[in-house]
């Protein structure tokens, strides 16, 4: 959990110090009026972030919100679709309508923002990230990340053993992805890895809320 809280938080962060280092660079009014008003949406969103946390980890049991899969994606890719144009990665979503089904929004946006903060670590520069959002055959939403450079995990999701080769990299994805796996079955849902086509597609699916 400590991993993903400081990918969630620390990828805000980062883009904050990169506007303020644009701000040195280049101190003409236009530019920086520009990138303070980047620095302001990215504390904006980084105080929702760290409020959905603190509401998600305090108590015995979060408090259910029920919430549309679109508004999910929606504000999902409004904090990670600036990070990939900063890195050179773009991120499209089938279909450009989600379905129309209410999920439980704390748990599926931490878990949908904590594998986008993944994949853009992992996709090249100059490649694309691909979210497909379909209704599960069973209800509820399964969102489907195609992502560049992706390697098949080492260890299983449902275990935070690390890498037996010692790659720290392969150990941080894997913690990721466990805890990503174990927040998706406390809400009945599942992440996992899927071999497609030659490449691994991360799999999430969560249960649709009454």
């Amino acid at each position: 959990m400590a991993s993903v809280i400081g990918h969630l938080i620390g990828t805000p962060l980062n883009v904050i110090a990169g506007r303020a280092a644009l701000i040195r660079a280049n101190p003409t009014p236009e530019s920086a009026a520009e990138n303070a008003r980047r620095i302001e949406e990215q504390v904006e969103r980084l105080a929702l972030r760290i409020r959905r946390l603190i509401d998600y980890l305090t108590g015995p049991e979060p408090k259910a919100e029920p919430r549309g899969a679109d508004a999910v994606v929606a504000d999902a890719l409004s904090l990670y679709v600036p990070i990939a144009q900063e890195r050179g990665v773009t991120v499209s979503v089938h279909p450009a309508e989600p379905p129309n089904a209410t999920v439980e929004g704390t748990s599926a946006l931490v878990v949908l923002t904590s594998l986008l903060s993944l994949a853009l670590r992992i996709a090249p520069p100059g490649t694309a990230v691909e979210l497909d959002v379909q209704a599960a055959a069973s209800g509820g939403v399964v969102f489907e990340l195609l992502v560049p450079g992706l390697d098949a995990p080492s260890a299983r999701l449902d275990r935070l053993d690390p890498p037996e080769d010692d790659d720290r990299a392969a150990a941080e994805r894997l913690q990721v992805l466990s805890v990503c796996y174990a927040i998706a079955r406390r809400q009945g849902g599942i992440v996992e890895i899927v071999p497609r086509d030659g490449n691994q597609v991360i799999r999430f699916e969560c249960c649709e809320m009454e």
